[in-house]
Parts: C-alpha cells; sequence; structure tokens
C-alpha cells in the first residue's frame, strides 16, 4: 500500500479516536452541569421555633423533588424511545468508535469504509441535534464542543467516503 493511500486511513482513525474522547468529554461536562444545578443544603440553626417551618419546607420539596424528576424523565432526549445519554448506550459509541478507527488502522476495507462513512454520518447528525439542543438550553460550550464532534464525524465520513471511491476506481479494471 502506498503512502498516498494509507494516511488518509490513519486520519480516519485519528478523526474517530479524538471525536470519540471530545464526545466523552461532553457527556461528563453535561452531566456535571446537570448536577451542579441542584440546589446546596444549608446548615441551620435547629430550634422548635424552626422545626414546623422546615418540616413544611421538606414536605414542599420532596413535592417539588418528585415533580422535578417526573419533568426531567420526559424531558430526556429519546429517538425511537431510547434514552440518547443513558451511559450504556455512551459506552457503546465510544467503543464502536475505537474499534473502526483500529480497524481501519490495520486492515482498511472498502467495506469498511463504507460501514465507517455511514456510521461517522449517523454520529454527525446526531452531534448536530445536539447542537441545536444544547443551543435551546442556552449552554454555548457545549454547543461549540458537540459542533466540533459533527465537523470530526463528518470529515471521517467524508474521508471514508473518498477513500472507498478510490478503492473501487483501483479495483476495477479499465476498459476503452
Amino acid at each position: 500500500m502506498t503512502p498516498a493511500i494509507r494516511w488518509p486511513r490513519q486520519a480516519i482513525a485519528v478523526l474517530l479516536i479524538v471525536a470519540a474522547g471530545l464526545f466523552v468529554v461532553g457527556v461528563t461536562s453535561e452531566n456535571d452541569d446537570a448536577h451542579s444545578d441542584e440546589p446546596a443544603v444549608e446548615a441551620s440553626e435547629h430550634n422548635e421555633a424552626t422545626e414546623a417551618a422546615e418540616v413544611r419546607e421538606a414536605e414542599s420539596a420532596e413535592r417539588s423533588t418528585s415533580e422535578a424528576a417526573e419533568s426531567t424523565e420526559d424531558d430526556e432526549e429519546r429517538v425511537l424511545g431510547i434514552d440518547v445519554e443513558s451511559p450504556l448506550l455512551v459506552t457503546a459509541a465510544v467503543l464502536v468508535s475505537l474499534l473502526l478507527a483500529a480497524l481501519v488502522w490495520r486492515r482498511p476495507d472498502r467495506r469498511l469504509l463504507i460501514v465507517i462513512a455511514v456510521v461517522a454520518a449517523a454520529f454527525a447528525v446526531l452531534d448536530i441535534a445536539e447542537v441545536a439542543h444544547q443551543l435551546d438550553e442556552d449552554n454555548t460550550g457545549l454547543a461549540l464542543l458537540a459542533g466540533l464532534i459533527a465537523a470530526l464525524h463528518a470529515a471521517a465520513a467524508a474521508l471514508a467516503i473518498h477513500q472507498a471511491i478510490a478503492a473501487a476506481q483501483v479495483d476495477e479494471p479499465v476498459t476503452s
């Protein structure tokens, strides 16, 4: 294999690995932001005069927490009924990216390049949806990160398509 054909396949692997790493950073950051919105419990002086007020506040907070949990369940991002932010799905997406990167680095094949193009394009579409979601949530930092990840996935898909076409042209006999 010539270096001219080899470097784009290595670039595809690097793009997939970097996108997967940034994806993990984004998911972790988003989860950290979600947990930092919870109110902190303040220590206060306890006496009988404030006990009744504390009980009322606790009951009110419990009702608010259960209502918030119900609305959070409704607000979770779901695609075809699947929670796209579940740890299992995030882990699977990262593992698929890393597996495809390793395969294209070690044994590039036209069929593999087509699979990579489809998977990377699908990830790019989901990343663009995440950009829109983060902009709706007024989270510009995560929106920019999701945009960068979408660009990396789109570049990997485009490069994989280019390499699949180039491999097909090399495999076809020239007829005149």
